[in-house]
């Protein structure tokens, strides 16, 4: 017996239709959960926070120019860096995050606003406590804001009080109160101090800015 192959609508098979049916249900199931996760949504509701969104080393700008395109309120804290040297020439400092690899993000912290915050590429991962996400208050996101801007982040600032394998404790940023140790410095006693703290159950490295920083 002859079998009919079928063909849909312009000539694509069964399997394509259904295949772009997944494609079409996974769309629409994105954009609701970023939805959920928007500017918009977190002004109607009290239990809105600003949430710590893990991201690829240098992609932060990206994904928080690509959050801020898709209406969701995203922020990465920006210092002076350190000046570079390039064919022997010296090269003015530029803009960079204070803190690598991580980006701020205010939304009510659900379920569905975490995914939608997740389906952004070069995202990693949220900075959870237990069951639920870590909140930072909009004062504490101001306050970084102001400091930065004040240059107390900048990569140029000194110490002599902190050298390399002293005990530390971290007072301020997303990982204020946590005890590290110093690995290493990014030149001589100036910069950032190299820390390692334990997220997730794993070490993960940060460079920390030296004004975040107490000796124990």
């Amino acid at each position: 017996m002859m079998q009919h192959k079928f063909e849909g609508i312009s000539g694509v098979s069964l399997k394509g239709l259904m295949k772009l049916d997944k494609i079409a249900q996974e769309a629409a199931r994105v954009a609701h959960e970023r939805e959920s996760a928007s500017k918009q949504r977190a002004l109607t509701v009290s239990d809105s926070a600003w949430v710590i969104a893990r991201v690829e080393y240098g992609r932060e700008k990206v994904v928080e120019n690509a959050m801020i395109e898709a209406g969701i309120e995203a922020c990465v804290i920006m210092r002076m860096g350190p000046e570079r040297k390039r064919h022997r020439r010296r090269m003015p400092a530029t803009k960079t995050p204070v803190f690598n690899g991580i980006l701020f993000v205010f939304c009510v912290p659900d379920n569905h606003a975490l995914r939608g915050i997740l389906s952004f590429d070069h995202v990693k991962s949220i900075v959870m406590g237990g069951d639920h996400a870590v909140k930072i208050s909009s004062e504490t996101i101001n306050e970084f804001k102001e400091l930065a801007e004040a240059g107390a982040y900048d990569y140029g600032r000194r110490s002599d009080a902190i050298k390399k394998g002293d005990k530390v404790r971290i007072t301020s940023g997303p990982f204020v109160g946590f005890e590290v140790e110093v690995d290493a410095f990014g030149e001589a006693g100036h910069g950032d101090a190299v820390v390692t703290i334990v997220i997730f159950g794993k070490p993960t490295v940060f460079n920390m800015p030296l004004a975040m920083l107490e000796k124990v």
